[in-house]
């Protein structure tokens, strides 16, 4: 990532959280802890923001609830080829579809930026991939009421009753933090129940990740390896990071980068 790149991205974190831990902004940076020093103390000087012990501090600090996890907009930095790659994987599925749900995330928005020819009955909580339907696609959109998490571009509620109660998908697409031999995980409680709530509306659940999520692990368990019918990753995945996967006798589909895709079924 280019330095005036991750400056961008450190100051309008900082502005949305009021404050953020080096360690945070190392993690979701993908830097090294000196880089981070480095870049907050250029921004201090520049006057964008406010070197803190440990951190930064917007110059107008203000409360807004923000959920665990890496933003919308930095997680698009990361592995956006290989999220692009996956997701035109995933737009070979939607041939003679009626009707979709689209979970929130940076690589289900990719899935939706390639819908413009689409004429789908589509449910997501996310207001970037609705936003992106509702202005490029025929896609009638529906969404779940609640909250706008401006970081996270995610709509969610605490309550039950909602307009995603009477919804039938064929396929859920979706992505979560990692997967591990426990089966989907996330990092933020209200992450997983939003996703949770959207596998019961779709009778196929397509899990969307690029290879480096295979590696990342978090107790918070979404979903079981049982309950996922089609797993698309990219070419970069490790037959060891593979291995959970392939017990659970999951469809999966590789991208290849920068290629046309190939498909196997692991037995």
């Amino acid at each position: 990532m280019l330095e005036r790149e991750r400056h961008r991205l450190i100051v309008r974190l900082v502005n949305e959280r009021a404050i953020v831990a080096i360690g945070d902004l190392v993690e979701m940076l993908d830097a090294s802890e000196a880089t981070i020093r480095r870049d907050i103390a250029t921004l201090d000087r520049n006057g964008e923001l406010r070197r803190v012990r440990g951190g930064a501090e917007a110059l107008n600090p203000r409360f807004q609830p923000h959920l665990v996890g890496s933003p919308f907009l930095i997680s698009r930095e990361v592995q956006a080829d290989q999220k692009r790659a996956i997701a035109a994987k995933a737009a070979e599925l939607l041939d003679g579809c009626q009707s979709i749900v689209m979970n929130a995330g940076t690589t289900t928005f990719e899935l939706a930026r390639l819908m413009g020819d689409r004429d789908l009955d589509v449910l997501t909580n996310s207001f970037s991939i609705a936003a992106e339907l509702f202005a490029n696609s025929r896609c009638r959109v529906t969404v779940p009421g609640g909250a706008i998490y401006r970081e996270h571009n995610i709509i969610l509620s605490p309550f039950e009753n909602d307009a995603s109660a009477n919804f039938a998908g064929e396929y859920i697409f979706t992505s979560c933090y990692g997967v591990s031999a426990a089966g989907l995980t996330e990092t933020d409680p209200m992450i997983a129940q939003a996703a949770r709530k959207l596998f019961n509306r779709a009778a196929k659940v397509v899990v969307l990740v690029d290879s480096r999520k295979l590696r990342l692990r978090s107790s918070m368990v979404i979903a079981p390896l049982e309950e996922i019918d089609i797993l698309i990753t990219d070419d970069g995945a490790a037959e060891e990071d593979m291995a959970a996967i392939r017990a659970a006798d999951i469809e999966v589909r590789i991208a290849a980068v920068g290629e046309k895709g190939g498909l196997h079924k692991i037995a």
